[in-house]
């Protein structure tokens, strides 16, 4: 299985933009996602400090790479 962190970015409540990260598994993504979402985190982004962030663990069949 193929773990990653989904964040998107909200504005008025609208999603503006999403971010994916790949973990290392499912407790390492839950850890990472604590921080993300800290409520003492100062979020400042790209889009400035208006904008929310929200976060969810994923998991995906992995997908095998064939060789060329």
């Amino acid at each position: 299985m193929k773990t990653v962190l989904v964040i998107a970015y909200l504005l008025s409540g609208q999603v503006i933009d999403t971010e994916t990260l790949d973990a290392a598994n499912m407790d390492e993504c839950k850890i990472t996602k604590q921080r993300a979402l800290a409520e003492k985190t100062p979020v400042t982004t790209r889009y400035g400090s208006n904008v929310k962030i929200s976060a969810e663990c994923r998991q995906f069949p992995a997908v095998p790479v064939r060789p060329s």
